[in-house]
């Protein structure tokens, strides 16, 4: 088999490690996290059992929920996408609300895979952040739709230089996604069309 170009290697490497990255904050805020959690919980019984004890086990929970915060944030820092904290549609509405002035419309019913609604906001995101610095784009505009595939449309009016989503196109590809620019005329001059789609994979007996 021939070997990859070096960009598809370092595509390839940047998306394997993402994917390694998120696991490990994933362990860390449902494993661990949990079991921090009910270690309070217990201490709060023990409070309850053993009056007496209630100083020292306070200050246990003092630290534990120290602890609790360091968990949390590095579980953030792992994985810094918003949508396992808030699902996709509402990470891309607010990216849109955050760049300001773009028109969203989200109609997608397709249940994703939490690997691939990170991977599909990562494209929107990197298309977006195109978008908003083209040269004369005064109208953005982006879509999502599907109920057995996801398409995001990514619109403007203006135009940008090829080489801005050459990196987010490989990464999306190396991630399961389709990343297309096309670039149709319009009634002012040429616009920029980022589609990006998702295939949901079916079970063997759906």
């Amino acid at each position: 088999m021939p070997k990859p170009p070096a960009a598809d290697a370092l595509a390839q490497e940047c998306v394997r490690t993402y994917r390694e990255l998120r696991r490990a904050a994933g362990v860390l805020h449902d494993d661990v996290g949990s079991l921090l959690a009910v270690t309070g919980l217990r201490l709060q019984l023990l409070c309850m059992d053993f009056p007496e004890a209630g100083a020292r086990a306070a200050e246990a929970a003092e630290s534990l929920e120290g602890a609790m915060e360091h968990v949390r944030k590095l579980s953030r820092e792992l994985e810094p996408s918003p949508v396992r904290r808030t699902g996709l549609k509402t990470a891309v509405v607010a990216l849109a609300e955050k760049l300001g002035g773009v028109a969203v419309r989200y109609t997608a019913t397709a249940d994703l895979a939490p690997m691939a609604a990170d991977a599909l906001y990562r494209a929107i995101a990197s298309a977006l952040a195109a978008a908003s610095s083209a040269p004369r784009a005064t109208r953005i505009a982006i879509s999502v739709s599907g109920s057995r595939s996801v398409t995001a449309r990514i619109a403007h009016n203006g135009r940008h230089r090829s080489s801005e989503l050459a990196a987010a196109a490989l990464l999306a590809r190396h991630s399961g996604l389709s990343f297309k620019v096309e670039t149709p005329r319009t009634k002012t001059g040429q616009g920029t069309i980022v589609v990006i789609q998702y295939a949901v994979r079916r079970s063997a007996g759906g």
